[in-house]
């Protein structure tokens, strides 16, 4: 969507009600100014576009531009941050530049307020950013695993490690499996209560005295 200057002013009709809440760089809106502005060359010039709230709440996004003719094309891929509170929104479009380490404002361009829409919600839902911010946190928690495991597929060998893994549960199943070795007397084996899966080696009652 191309929208163009009129001098110092720039109409905002054509999308005063395009947003919707919670929307993330759904919407390009291509500002279209004259390049030179009281003797300044705005191509000089960094541009950036700010936003308030009914609340108060600020948002501001810097933004790229391009020449085009005698006409600058200021490109503008509307953040989220423009979108998180529905309700009115005001607007002003800037044009600064760098004098040393001085950040000078060249001019500021009205902008009538536009109106964000509100995102759909039920009665028993979480309100709009509160339930996005939800799911992008699960989806960043998703992404941050599957990092993870492709970062320790890559360090590790996890066929070898699989294979060792299965060899001591068997080596330890055989040892589990072992019966227990009771070394006894004939009288002490006669008057001791017995256990299953043991084996029980008789010796002599000499050998036990010495």
């Amino acid at each position: 969507m191309k929208i163009y200057a009129k001098g110092k002013t720039i109409p905002t009709y054509q999308f005063s009600r395009l947003f919707v809440q919670g929307e993330r760089f759904a919407d390009l809106i291509v500002f279209v100014l004259d390049r030179y502005y009281s003797g300044s060359d705005l191509m000089e010039c960094d541009m950036m576009i700010r936003g308030v709230t009914e609340e108060g709440w600020e948002a501001q996004q810097g933004l790229t531009k391009e020449l085009s003719g005698d006409k600058i094309l200021v490109a503008w891929r509307v953040s989220d941050l423009f979108t998180l509170n529905a309700g009115r929104l005001a607007l002003e479009l800037r044009a600064s530049r760098m004098n040393g380490d001085v950040s000078e404002l060249i001019i500021k361009y009205a902008m009538e307020p536009v109106n964000v829409l509100p995102a759909a919600s039920g009665k028993n839902g979480a309100l709009p950013d509160t339930a996005e911010q939800a799911v992008s946190a699960i989806s960043a928690a998703i992404d941050g695993a599957l990092i993870t495991m492709e970062q320790a597929a890559e360090r590790y060998d996890l066929e070898h490690t699989g294979q060792r893994l299965d060899q001591i549960e068997a080596d330890t199943a055989v040892y589990l499996a072992r019966p227990e070795v009771i070394p006894m007397t004939r009288q002490e084996y006669a008057g001791s209560v017995h256990k299953a899966n043991s084996l029980y080696v008789i010796i002599d009652e000499e050998v036990v005295q010495s």
